[in-house]
């Protein structure tokens, strides 16, 4: 985690609890630094013949239903199940991809009309894969997706309601978008307050609750299918960090009580970080997602 010290005013709507910074910088490079920001770091693991085989399984098992969630790998996407009506020749954007860690994970998965942006990193990429990842924001990218997935970007786009217009317009008849947000109407949040972790300021402008986003999906033409919890303990690991400010050593014990708290706040839909199922609205087709 990068943490510079600098001191930002945050404000939280009385109306929806979206938690949202007051004045912004006028520029973000030195928060996004290229040589340690993690987004830009994330490797794309090289594996065995075995291990990717293994992998597809799983990832195949849990998109049909028939592997539970609870299981290496799969865990941490806990959204696969929304990928069932997705085809795999289904045109997919990720918005602010960093270098394109999930899109080298969905062609591991069989994906392959895969597209990415991210107005930070340092030069638009080419990969052998077929991948293209261009140096844009959402506003400056053209085109028609089927699936539009953000994964924990959202938070770092200071005028979310125009951005989830854009991907109304970029998104086929009955196109899915997949947003992936820490959530201010949380556990987390209400025990930590400004030391939780997932305000990261300034580079997250806006911290959205579940009524926040209903808002933004009724007024952009979108409807929320489903909403899948997927909370992880580093709510409260580095939370607690950030409010000792020093490294916090805990118990391995301990770590399990976290682990099954962490399982509880889920399930009760109080954890910090969730995905939303936007769904596009279109009454005039019946267009099947996926299908061109």
């Amino acid at each position: 985690m990068l943490r510079l010290h600098d001191e930002f005013i945050y404000f939280q709507c009385s109306a929806c609890g979206c938690v949202q910074i007051v004045d912004p910088p006028e520029s973000l490079d030195k928060y996004y630094p290229s040589d340690k920001y993690y987004s830009y770091h994330q490797g794309n693991k090289k594996r065995s013949i075995i291990k990717i085989a293994v992998i597809k399984l799983l990832v195949n098992g849990r998109i049909s239903g028939i592997l539970p969630e609870n299981l290496p790998y799969i865990y941490a996407y806990k959204w696969l199940p929304v990928l069932k009506n997705i085809k795999k020749q289904a045109k997919i954007l990720d918005i602010g991809c960093g270098r394109g860690y999930l899109l080298h994970e969905m062609h591991l998965w069989g994906f392959r009309n895969l597209t990415g942006i991210d107005p930070f990193i340092e030069k638009e990429i080419d990969d052998p894969t077929g991948i293209k990842i261009y140096k844009q924001s959402v506003f400056e990218h053209n085109g028609k997706y089927d699936f539009i997935v953000m994964k924990h970007s959202l938070e770092h786009i200071y005028n979310p309601f125009e951005t989830l217009q854009k991907c109304h317009e970029l998104l086929t008849s009955n196109g899915i978008l997949l947003i992936c947000v820490p959530v201010s109407d949380s556990f987390a949040y209400r025990k930590y307050g400004s030391n939780w972790f997932q305000l990261d300021a300034p580079r997250h402008f806006f911290i959205q609750t579940t009524s926040s986003l209903s808002l933004l999906a009724k007024s952009t033409g979108f409807t929320i299918e489903k909403i899948i919890y997927d909370s992880m303990k580093e709510q409260f690991l580095i939370s607690e960090e950030y409010q000792s400010g020093r490294r916090v050593t805990i118990s391995y014990q301990r770590k399990k009580k976290i682990k099954a708290f962490v399982k509880l706040l889920n399930t009760l839909k109080d954890g910090d970080q969730a995905c939303f199922v936007f769904k596009k609205v279109d009454n005039n087709s019946n267009t099947a997602t996926g299908k061109n």
